[in-house]
């Protein structure tokens, strides 16, 4: 499992125009948040126990659903999200609907769908809207592009379950 460790710290970077969690002097995993999506430019803002727990939170609820070697970004990512980021517009426009109803628990992962489909983590929920980090790129439904690691605020019936459910049991 992830070890935490004191040093780490939330630091904004004017250069990248990216917030970064930054792990030691050579080290950091860098978020998809500029400076005009976050609440605050953090400099220095070390790594809380709310968000300690957070991110292990998140690591915990994505282990086996995303590549070892992603989970501690992707938790990064969400943390930061949840912490930093100014609440997004609702863009439930820009995405199919969903005709198979999916559980909307908040760390899970979906999909959204718009001209492409990409997976989602819920990381924030308001019935009926939830806010979606997405884990890849994907294209909208009006054509704009948006990558992987940006939020996005929409409304349930959106969310496609990952992998759906058989339609029909298969008999001998």
């Amino acid at each position: 499992m992830l070890s935490l460790c004191p040093d780490w710290c939330w630091q904004y970077c004017e250069q990248q125009d990216l917030l970064l969690l930054q792990l030691s002097a050579s080290h950091h995993i860098q978020t998809a948040f500029t400076a005009k999506e976050l609440t605050t430019k953090p400099e220095q803002h070390s790594l809380c126990m709310e968000q300690a727990q957070l991110l292990m939170d998140f690591a915990e609820a994505l282990e086996g659903k995303v590549p070892d070697s992603d989970l501690l970004t992707v938790a990064a990512w969400a943390v930061a999200a949840l912490c930093f980021v100014k609440a997004p517009v609702q863009k439930s426009h820009l995405f199919n609907f969903s005709s198979i109803e999916c559980r909307a628990d908040l760390m899970s992962i979906a999909k959204l769908e718009g001209l492409s489909r990409a997976k989602v983590v819920l990381v924030a929920k308001a019935d009926p809207m939830v806010d979606c980090l997405l884990l890849e790129p994907m294209e909208l439904l009006n054509g704009k592009h948006l990558s992987a690691g940006q939020l996005v605020r929409v409304q349930q019936n959106r969310l496609m379950p990952l992998q759906f459910a058989p339609l029909y049991a298969l008999t001998a």
